[in-house]
């Protein structure tokens, strides 16, 4: 149990395990010793999940969908809004965010045309690990569509875990052009370009550069935030708390109290945890 109770965690995976690719049940399954939860039976069931989110400290979590190859491109955005309405009474757990996979997505407009129905709340784009460059002339259409729709979107930066993916696409600076392009697009710079330190600190400057670039914590363990992002208190504003749930947690209460412990200000942690992600996702 969490002292806490009203943490916002803006990235956890949901998903059916069984049909997950061989790598990335490894991934998930490495710390499985150590976890004081079942990933394989919560990651698939929204109530239970839910319900073990609010015990652990969390108000609501963003959900994000991968709809790629490391997941047999089953998690898909009708998926995560299904999973959603799953829990419907579990008080609003569940922020949807969608996918968009061009390798995949004949037409890009009209996927997102449909997704608007279900109310999505954002997009997660994965380029290193569906390995696709993020700027097209589709693509920046889509990034206009979100920005005129008031949608959040997120990318996958820095380096990618699975096994056919390119590095290259998960540096911060490509991003560059949609962020000037699009000042009033929310962009969240997921893992804040952690396994390169050159990427790490490319993320602290986009943050800083631009009013509209946000960074995601998903997958840094709690006492090496710090070391990723030294700097942080100088922009905590602009830092949003992810789990990465399931992957490398072993208690996610333990992880957002050894946050607390890491040496980190009140009031930053007060922002990460909370403060900051109320304000990105426009909640009450």
């Amino acid at each position: 149990m969490n002292s806490r109770s009203d943490v916002i965690d803006f990235h956890v995976h949901v998903g059916d395990f069984r049909r997950l690719r061989a790598d990335i049940q490894r991934l998930l399954l490495q710390l499985k010793a150590e976890q004081d939860f079942n990933l394989e039976e919560l990651i698939s069931r929204p109530k239970e999940l839910a319900r073990y989110l609010r015990r652990e400290g969390v108000e609501k979590a963003v959900i994000l969908a991968e709809d790629g190859p490391g997941t047999n491109y089953h998690i898909t955005t009708e998926f995560v809004c299904d999973f959603r309405d799953a829990a419907a009474e579990e008080a609003g757990m569940f922020i949807p965010f969608g996918c968009m996979n061009p390798t995949y997505t004949s037409n890009i407009i009209e996927k997102y045309e449909s997704d608007l129905s279900r109310g999505i709340r954002g997009y997660k784009l994965y380029p290193a690990d569906h390995n696709y460059h993020p700027i097209t002339d589709e693509l920046m259409r889509f990034y206009e569509r979100l920005d005129s729709d008031g949608l959040i979107l997120m990318f996958h930066t820095g380096t990618t875990g699975q096994d056919d993916g390119i590095d290259e696409y998960g540096d911060p600076a490509i991003f560059r052009p949609i962020l000037e392009s699009f000042p009033s697009l929310k962009v969240v710079m997921a893992h804040a370009g952690k396994g390169k330190p050159a990427y790490c600190k490319e993320a602290e400057i986009c943050a800083l550069q631009y009013a509209n670039c946000y960074l995601d914590t998903a997958f840094i363990a709690a006492d090496k935030l710090l070391a990723y992002q030294p700097n942080l208190e100088r922009f905590s504003h602009k830092i949003l708390f992810g789990s990465d749930w399931p992957a490398g947690v072993r208690s996610l209460s333990g992880h957002i109290a050894a946050l607390g412990r890491s040496g980190i200000s009140s009031q930053s942690l007060d922002r990460i945890l909370s403060a900051n992600a109320r304000r990105v996702l426009q909640l009450n």
